[in-house]
């Protein structure tokens, strides 16, 4: 075990509430390929709240950093993290893709819409690594993400007993809209009045959760309680 991987597992805040995201962050941005791999070799299907799970997520984040100059390799080295049972493996994976995001969004959503039409824990992948406000600057890239949205969240409209992986994809839904809708007022009102037009149960629990979001009520207090009032 190397003394960078000694200092992780020491130093990693689980079993905790939150891990140490300073750490994992400071790792990522100088870890080499050998320092990566070395912390993937922890990964096994159960590592829910361990120092094990926090070195994994340092790999993946790490991962992704090192393959920055080819946006597609480095989101397809990581897709199948997406789908672990931890939370924490699969918010590594948002984490790693927002961080090599920064002025190549479209990259990004290019190299995502495989994962879009993927299970539900890579839709829920999708939808974590890019409703995040500092991404979402540009015009033309809020749109193109509002258009992924919704056609994730239509997928949702006839289901019935959601399963595991469609709950966590629902929850991220849930806030998801929220942070796009409020990046682009006009195309995303727009767009989030058409879902909350739906009658399904799973989406107008989307529509709720979003309207319980101050970032929509600093955007336009009258739309959000309007909205408010005719949700079902």
């Amino acid at each position: 075990m190397s003394e960078k991987i000694r200092h992780l597992l020491k130093n990693s805040g689980l079993p905790g509430p939150r891990g140490n995201l300073e750490l994992l962050h400071s790792f990522a941005a100088n870890a080499s390929e050998e320092e990566a791999n070395e912390c993937l070799t922890y990964y096994n299907d159960d590592l829910r709240n361990s120092p094990e799970e926090f070195v994994v997520m340092c790999g993946i984040v790490a991962r992704c950093v090192l393959r920055r100059d080819d946006v597609a390799e480095a989101v397809a080295s990581v897709r199948g993290f997406a789908v672990h049972s931890s939370w924490r493996i699969r918010e590594a994976v948002a984490i790693g893709i927002q961080e090599i995001a920064g002025g190549r969004m479209d990259e990004v959503i290019d190299s995502l819409r495989p994962w879009a039409k993927g299970n539900a824990l890579e839709k829920r992948a999708v939808v974590a690594a890019l409703c995040e406000p500092k991404l979402l600057k540009d015009a033309s890239v809020a749109a193109d993400v509002l258009r992924l949205l919704g056609a994730i969240t239509m997928e949702l409209s006839r289901a019935d007993r959601l399963s595991d992986g469609q709950v966590a994809l629902r929850k991220a839904l849930g806030y998801g809209w929220s942070v796009a809708v409020a990046a682009s007022p006009a195309a995303g009102m727009a767009a989030f009045e058409a879902i909350a037009g739906e009658a399904g149960k799973h989406i107008q629990w989307i529509v709720r959760e979003n309207l319980k979001k101050s970032r929509l009520v600093r955007m336009d207090g009258a739309w959000a309680e309007r909205m408010r009032a005719e949700a079902r």
